[in-house]
């Protein structure tokens, strides 16, 4: 009985001390609370346009106001259609 006593005291102090060393670290803590938050999300079936109302009314819905959406996406337009100029052309 003792010696089961033994095992598992020495088994808490080694895991706390494993614990306390790995999340000493910022990055470490910041790892474990990211992987929580999207394991939560996960499970609750959420996405980020939930919780950003702009998020959703952004996707798919150019505003023609919107000058600088509107330009970004004929930058890329125009990217893909000279690239593709330019691998036909040779």
């Amino acid at each position: 009985m003792a010696s089961n006593k033994i095992i598992t005291s020495t088994l808490v102090v080694t895991a706390v001390a494993a614990g306390s060393y790995y999340f000493g670290k910022e990055e470490n803590r910041q790892k474990l609370a990211h992987s929580f938050k999207r394991m939560k999300a996960k499970v609750k079936n959420e996405t980020n346009e939930d919780h950003n109302p702009y998020l959703n009314e952004k996707v798919g819905h150019s505003d023609p106001e919107d000058v600088e959406d509107n330009s970004m996406v004929d930058e890329g337009a125009m990217y893909s259609v000279n690239y593709y100029n330019e691998n036909m052309n040779n």
